[in-house]
């Protein structure tokens, strides 16, 4: 298996994700079951795009009605105006995509949102990138986060201790 199957095998099946809450300036690590939607990956107010409650509302009150209209007037002017029912029914199924999206993203939150509420972790609202997270856990251990590359895949600094930066990869 070549370094870049590796590579990618590792982040898939990596065990934690870390991010942290709104307020604090603590660091926690989540299972894939408790990040459910997750954090966004930069500082200002993405954190509402990615809640429970921007999801739900964006799918019930845009995309869906959205998609209903198009296809009602798909229908509508089936047999005056051909072309505009193609237009009508192809951006019924682009915001029927945002409707499902939305189902996706409340499903994987409300499981994400029991799962952290069983081991009494925050929101994730801000991801942390491997390096911050190595160095953290560093300074503050935790017996179930162990200080590997398996953990902490997209760490630049402990993939250059185990020589895989250094050959140009």
């Amino acid at each position: 298996m070549t370094t870049d199957e590796e590579h990618f095998r590792l982040i898939v099946n990596r065990p934690y994700y870390y991010g942290y809450p709104m307020t604090g300036k603590t660091l926690y690590a989540y299972t894939k079951e408790e990040w459910g939607i997750g954090a966004s990956s930069g500082g200002g107010d993405h954190k509402l795009i990615r809640s429970f409650y921007f999801s739900l509302l964006a799918a019930v009150f845009i995309f869906l009605p959205a998609t209903l209209a198009c296809l009602i007037f798909g229908v509508l002017v089936l047999f005056k105006m051909p072309l505009l029912t193609l237009v009508m029914l192809f951006f019924g199924a682009l915001f029927g995509i945002g409707v499902l999206q939305g189902y996706f993203n409340v499903k994987e939150e409300w499981q994400g949102r029991t799962a952290r509420k069983l081991t009494g972790l925050p929101k994730p609202c801000w991801r942390a990138a491997d390096d911050h997270a190595y160095e953290w856990f560093l300074a503050h251990p935790d017996n179930r986060i162990q200080m590997t590359l398996e953990y902490f895949p997209n760490s630049v600094q402990l993939r250059k201790e185990a020589g895989l930066l250094d050959r140009g990869e």
